[in-house]
């Protein structure tokens, strides 16, 4: 898959990434189809060349964000699982997420050109399957331990995770901008919890929920 040219240089990494933080804030106002190359390159403070040099095509500059928005919300759910159980992990981890979601313009513009099914030629449900396949891990290690009701199957449980905060932080941003995005995974962890978490631990982890969404989230940035 094409992303771009790779610079070695301090100088060439800076500039590419200047142009990645330029084109996500372009796509995240207007989406793949209606974005411009001239519109990415003023953004970026860039020349045109500049722009074509390190990604020679309006796709390319598409994927790499993509790619890059992947790297970030993993690694807020792998910093999320230190001193955590995995369930912890996973309230802790959409937290993060959620705060990318508000502060992070590379992060809002990958997801939401990974849900442009169609626009590119490149399909784009790779990413899913990836994060799937992620909270599979915690999934199975939960069951084995002993948290999470063994009658589901993990990669299953863990497709239907990933939907459900899918649309809780969509409808969150068609209603609110995400404003009330903590109260709504609050909801939502409410439901998962009582329905997959063995009766024994689910106030625990209810509790944790209120403490965790209990602040405002931080402002759209």
């Amino acid at each position: 898959m094409e992303t771009g040219r790779a610079p070695q240089q301090q100088r060439g990494r800076e500039r590419r990434q200047a142009l990645l933080e330029g084109a996500s804030r372009v796509f995240d106002r207007v989406g793949f189809a209606q974005a411009s190359l001239s519109d990415i390159a003023r953004e970026s403070h860039a020349t045109m060349g500049s722009l074509y040099f390190y990604f020679p095509s309006k796709e390319q500059l598409a994927l790499a964000i993509i790619t890059e928005q992947n790297a970030r919300t993993f690694g807020s759910l792998e910093q999320a699982g230190r001193g955590h159980d995995t369930v912890q992990t996973l309230l802790h981890g959409s937290k993060a997420i959620a705060d990318q979601l508000l502060t992070d313009a590379v992060v809002r513009a990958g997801i939401r050109l990974s849900m442009e099914q169609g626009t590119l030629s490149v399909p784009t449900n790779g990413f899913y399957a990836d994060w799937i396949g992620g909270i599979t891990d915690l999934v199975e290690l939960a069951a084995e331990r002993g948290i999470l009701r063994r009658d589901f199957e993990p990669a299953q449980l863990s497709r239907m995770i990933v939907a459900t905060f899918t649309g809780t932080h969509v409808v969150s941003n068609v209603l609110t901008g995400r404003a009330d995005v903590y109260a709504a995974l609050h909801v939502m962890w409410g439901v998962v919890l009582r329905g997959l978490v063995e009766p024994d631990r689910v106030d625990l982890y209810l509790a944790e929920s209120v403490e965790l969404f209990a602040s405002e989230p931080p402002e759209r940035s």
